[in-house]
């Protein structure tokens, strides 16, 4: 686990608060994880993913595209030593 060393102060309205809490108390957990855990689904790990998806868009135009290799006379050539 990691060390949690900043801090937000987050404003909600009673109703948002009661819902949360509610999901808190039946997931076992608390709002403040709850909170985490929604910020790194919606935006860290997405912009993961969108950083993993630029990566392998550039590879691809990088990598020439070569039709009608066959791969069966490659394995076998590979084979020979």
């Amino acid at each position: 686990m990691y060390m949690l060393t900043k801090n937000a102060h987050i404003l909600f309205d009673p109703q948002e608060w009661k819902q949360l809490v509610q999901i808190a108390a039946a997931e076992n957990s608390s709002v403040n994880q709850l909170v985490r855990r929604a910020v790194q689904t919606a935006y860290v790990k997405t912009a993961r993913g969108l950083q993993i998806a630029a990566a392998v868009d550039k590879i691809r135009k990088i990598r020439p595209h070569v039709k009608g290799i066959n791969y069966k006379e490659l394995i076998n050539y590979g084979r020979k030593y």
